[in-house]
Formats: C-alpha cells, sequence, structure tokens
C-alpha cells in the first residue's frame, strides 16, 4: 500500500510592505501550529520517506517546520511543479519521478492541493484550510483512485495538548 500525506502551508502574512507572493512568509501562529501539527504527527508512529514542498517561502517553512518535529527525519526536496497555480495533471507528472516512494509528503497552496487531492478520492474538491494536513492510502500506486484516511486541520491540532517528548 502507498500512503501521500498532503499538507498546505500554515497562516503567512499578507502580501504588502514590499513583500510579493512568493517571500510570504509564516506568522508566528502559523510557525506555532506547523509546529504542533509535526508534533502530532510524530505522535501517530507514521513514518515518511521524503517531503516535497512548492519552493514559495511559506511552503518552505513549513515544510521545515514539519520535518524537524518528526523522527525519523525524512529527506526535504523543493520542487517546482508544487508552486502556486500548478494542475492536478502538472502535480501527477511531478510526482511520478517518486512513485516509488511509499510513504511521500507534499507541501503547496489553495486551490492546487484542494483540487488534486479531490481528484485523488473521486471528488471534485477537498477543502484545506491553512496548515490542515490528509492522508491518502492507495492500493497501488497514485494514479489509481485513493480513500481519504484522515484530514486534521491545524485549528484542532492547536486545542490539543501536545508536548515535545524527547524519544529515549
Amino acid at each position: 500500500m502507498q500512503e501521500i500525506y498532503i499538507l498546505r502551508h500554515g497562516h503567512a502574512h499578507d502580501i504588502g510592505n514590499g513583500l510579493n507572493d512568493f517571500d510570504r512568509a509564516l506568522t508566528d501562529e502559523g510557525i506555532e501550529k506547523i509546529n504542533k501539527l509535526g508534533l502530532f504527527f510524530n505522535k501517530l508512529d507514521a513514518k515518511l520517506g521524503l517531503v516535497l514542498s512548492s519552493p514559495y517561502i511559506r511552503a518552505k517553512q513549513t515544510a521545515e517546520i514539519f520535518v524537524s518535529n518528526i523522527d525519523p527525519k525524512p529527506d526535504l526536496k523543493i520542487v517546482d511543479f508544487l508552486g502556486c497555480g500548478a494542475s492536478s495533471k502538472e502535480i501527477s507528472r511531478g510526482l511520478m519521478e517518486y512513485s516509488s516512494c511509499k510513504n511521500l509528503l507534499i507541501v503547496g497552496h489553495c486551490p492546487d492541493l484542494e483540487i488534486f487531492l479531490g481528484r485523488l478520492i473521486g471528488a471534485e474538491r477537498i477543502t484545506l484550510k491553512k496548515g490542515a494536513l490528509a492522508k491518502v492510502n492507495f492500493e497501488n500506486n497514485i494514479e489509481m483512485s485513493g480513500e481519504l484516511e484522515w484530514l486534521i486541520t491545524s485549528k484542532l491540532v492547536k486545542k490539543m495538548k501536545i508536548k515535545n517528548e524527547t524519544k529515549v
């Protein structure tokens, strides 16, 4: 079975004050929620083989913070096919290079990931709030239709009492 995790970037600063869309960084709230999401994910004992992220600053920060909180740490690769405006077809084509990876996390943007997630599970679109994480299972590979196992919002994770505990 193959698993793909889909993570929308965390809360980022608005465009303005000389910031363009590419350079928008996470807010303090965005950083806090992604930290907690990574800690929560680590408690699931799920293993990631690889993390792929959009090159936009807010997505890269999200991926880096998330990965810093899980153990063992997967490799992180920045890929252009997850940048803003990517179509589901472009994302699928880009992921073909990584089809041998069984547990893959992709970090990107709305509406791209919402539409891609929807198509993976046979829906039109699935809403992904900022910092939301979804898990989709596939019998064979990600070209076939998948099953949404769960979808967690950062708002839910923020309410949880999660501590950074060192593993012995």
